[in-house]
């Protein structure tokens, strides 16, 4: 009888762990399939999707002199660049704008369009800035003639976007965003807009505390490391940290990078005997920044330069070079 009663009570107690066990596995079922809430920490925001626009150029051709600006693009596009940055564009008249990206479009480029001119923002009178343009603007100040110029160009199938930022001073964030960044997006919030900083700042994106995030859509710094001795400036060797410094500031803020790296030398600015960088040291710049990061543009700084040079058709040859080389590495990684 003792056995009986002690093999039933032993039944019952087996029956209720393997309830117990299945009500513990239905409870983990429900909480992991339940979604988080909002602003939950576990889960990591989304970032996006970086595609590649291609490799750009910064330009300083003046109007002055129509063909020789678009024969620019015709020698950037044939050594494939697909982007550019003119800082002079908005010197020239509506009609000049009309035709630069007319013949972006006909060689395959797309433009970014110049607005990091700090008179756009801090209040200058633009009629002595951008005389040509203003002429056609009918504009009583400077926010309705930002907003004229992106009127002018927003409906351009060669327009890429924006450059509304260049090395910027971080306290003049508040201004810059007010008066240009926020302006250009209300008025084509289809477009991005892009800002670059310098890497030789102690506050920059690559560092991760820009406060710049909310200014533009595509973010990065410039670096150009072949240089007199700066011991406050990254070298060469720091690329990597650079490049990914860059990407995980804009990962974080859920935006696109991007990064500008050196074709030219100081020599150009006032700082004699400084070298212009040899083709390996151009390999090395490229070659870490897309080892380190998935930027949505690489540009190189800048065209002007280059032609300025003691031996321009050697470094023009050597950069050309390198980016045949690397545009059909990038698509494989994509």
């Amino acid at each position: 009888m003792k056995l009986k009663r002690a093999f039933m009570l032993g039944s019952v107690l087996l029956a209720l762990i393997v309830l117990a066990s299945v009500f513990i596995v239905y409870i983990t079922q429900i909480r992991t399939s339940t979604p988080r809430p909002a602003g939950s920490s576990s889960t990591p925001p989304a970032v996006p999707s970086t595609s590649f626009d291609g490799y750009g150029m910064y330009e300083n051709c003046r109007p002055k002199d129509v063909a020789t600006c678009l024969s620019h693009l015709d020698t950037m596009a044939s050594a494939g660049f697909q982007l550019v940055i003119n800082y002079a564009q908005l010197y020239g008249d509506a009609q000049f704008q009309k035709a630069y990206l007319d013949h972006a479009q006909s060689v395959g480029m797309k433009v970014i369009v110049a607005l990091n001119k700090p008179e756009l923002y801090n209040g200058a009178d633009l009629s002595s800035v951008f005389p040509d343009l203003v002429q056609t603007c009918s504009c009583s100040n400077n926010h309705d003639f930002i907003e004229y110029v992106v009127n002018l160009v927003k409906n351009h199938p060669a327009l890429w976007g924006y450059y509304i930022g260049d090395e910027v001073d971080p306290a003049d964030h508040d201004q810059m965003k007010r008066a240009l960044a926020d302006v250009v997006h209300q008025t084509d919030p289809k477009h991005p807009r892009l800002f670059i900083d310098t890497a030789g700042h102690a506050i920059a994106v690559w560092h991760g505390n820009s406060p710049f995030s909310d200014t533009a859509e595509v973010l990065g710094s410039d670096f150009y490391p072949v240089r007199d001795h700066s011991p406050s400036y990254p070298t060469l060797d720091q690329t990597a940290q650079v490049a990914s410094g860059i990407q995980a500031y804009t990962d974080a803020h859920r935006e696109t990078s991007a990064i500008v790296l050196q074709a030219f030398s100081y020599s150009n600015y006032d700082i004699p005997g400084t070298p212009y960088p040899t083709a390996d040291q151009m390999e090395s710049l490229l070659s870490q920044t897309l080892a380190h990061s998935h930027p949505r543009m690489i540009l190189w700084y800048s065209y002007y330069d280059t032609m300025a040079s003691g031996n321009p058709t050697q470094h023009w040859n050597d950069l050309k070079s390198i980016i045949a080389r690397h545009v059909p590495n990038y698509i494989k990684q994509e």
